[in-house]
């Protein structure tokens, strides 16, 4: 018989407890939080919602994609007009003859060396011709076929494997992009 009544009242703890789980706010006095306009600011970090219904961190990724298919798409034309193998060439001869400044020039900064953030020119400079100029990268450079060069969405990339030297479109202009 005390099974029945423990039974009867974790049964009748059980039912009413189902009974009070699903209230809408208006009932309970709570304030949705999707209904009031909260005013946050806009930065790429947060997870703040935009207009569109995606939040600023996709709406950022989406630019960037954009921005990488826009530079591809400047790529290929440039590609079509001769210029992509114009600039290897610059690159090779400039590699060859070692020369810090030339290849500065060629640079878009932030420039990618060796996987690490090379912030300005100055500091490329600093790098020095033999961080730089290694006789592996020297070789892999001069043997590039310039006939063969392709675009991929990262750019051109002279040399199969690594080392090599990648550019691409940068605001309509072609510039290394990184070496490694």
């Amino acid at each position: 018989m005390k099974k029945w009544k423990w039974l009867l009242i974790v049964g009748t703890l059980i039912a009413g407890c189902a009974g009070c789980g699903a209230q809408k706010p208006e009932e309970t006095g709570a304030v949705d939080i999707k209904a009031v306009d909260v005013v946050q600011p806009e930065s790429e970090a947060e997870n703040v919602q935009t207009e569109s219904g995606m939040d600023a961190a996709d709406a950022a990724a989406e630019r960037e994609a954009e921005e990488k298919n826009d530079s591809y798409d400047d790529l290929g034309e440039k590609a079509a007009e001769g210029d992509v193998s114009d600039f290897a060439a610059q690159i090779q001869l400039v590699v060859a003859a070692k020369d810090m400044e030339g290849l500065a020039k060629l640079c878009a900064f932030p420039l990618a060396v060796e996987g690490e953030a090379v912030e300005s020119e100055e500091d490329f400079m600093a790098l020095g011709a033999d961080t730089v100029f290694t006789e592996e990268r020297c070789e892999v450079i001069k043997a590039v076929d310039l006939s063969a060069l392709e675009e991929t969405m990262a750019g051109v990339i002279m040399g199969d494997g690594t080392p090599n030297i990648i550019f691409k479109s940068v605001d309509g202009e072609l510039c290394i992009t990184g070496i490694n």
